[in-house]
Order: structure tokens, then C-alpha cells, then sequence
């Protein structure tokens, strides 16, 4: 399964660099900016409406433990299951965004990589 992970991340990594040579650097810098902005504008809230709900239904189920929210995500299992819908979308709606922002930083970090080594 490593094998697969290194697989896919030196293709990743051939792909990067294509698209470094095929775009500018100041057009991939703005792309990752505004895409990692726009994601971040979008889960942060998501992410508080995730953390307050979290919070009111496992109070509301009586299994709300000390320190809850530092590890929010292993308390899902203490979620009563008709009201996992309330919780749950928040949470993977917040972690693709999150996924979506380390993308645009990444790309953000190619066009920068690019401009320096063009100058």
C-alpha cells in the first residue's frame, strides 16, 4: 500500500512540474490564492457550525466528555444516530475544505517555486 502512496506522489510531483512549465507563476500564485481563500472563507464557518452542533447534541444526549473538543471527531461515535445528520455533513463538508486550502497552498507554493527560479 506504501508503494501506491509513492506511486501516486511522484505522479503528483511530474504533474506539478508540468504544469509549472505549461503556466505562468503569477497566474498559478493568484489560482492557489484565491482558491485557498475562497475554501478558507467557506470552512471556517462550517467548522464553527460543526463544533456548536457537535457540542449541542451530545449535551442534548447526556455524553458530552471533559475535553470534547479538542479531539471532536472521536466523540462521533457518541452521537445518538438519529441525529448524526446534524452533525456529521458539517464535519466532512469543513475537512474538504480543509483538504481543498492545503491543495491551493501547495499550488500557491508551485507558482512562488517558479517565479524565483524564472528570476
Amino acid at each position: 500500500m506504501k508503494e501506491i502512496g509513492l506511486f501516486v506522489l511522484i505522479l503528483c510531483g511530474l504533474a506539478a512540474l508540468a504544469v509549472a512549465q505549461a503556466v505562468p507563476g503569477l497566474v498559478l500564485v493568484e489560482h492557489g490564492q484565491v482558491a485557498m481563500l475562497g475554501a478558507a472563507a467557506v470552512g471556517i464557518p462550517l467548522q464553527i457550525a460543526y463544533f456548536t452542533s457537535l457540542g449541542a447534541v451530545l449535551t442534548a444526549a447526556g455524553t458530552r466528555p471533559r475535553g470534547w473538543y479538542w479531539r471532536p471527531f472521536a466523540h462521533h461515535h457518541l452521537l445518538p444516530p438519529g441525529r448524526r445528520w446534524l452533525v456529521l455533513p458539517l464535519f466532512y463538508a469543513g475537512a474538504l475544505c480543509f483538504v481543498v486550502i492545503v491543495l491551493a497552498i501547495s499550488v500557491l507554493c508551485l507558482g512562488l517555486a517558479d517565479m524565483l527560479l524564472e528570476a
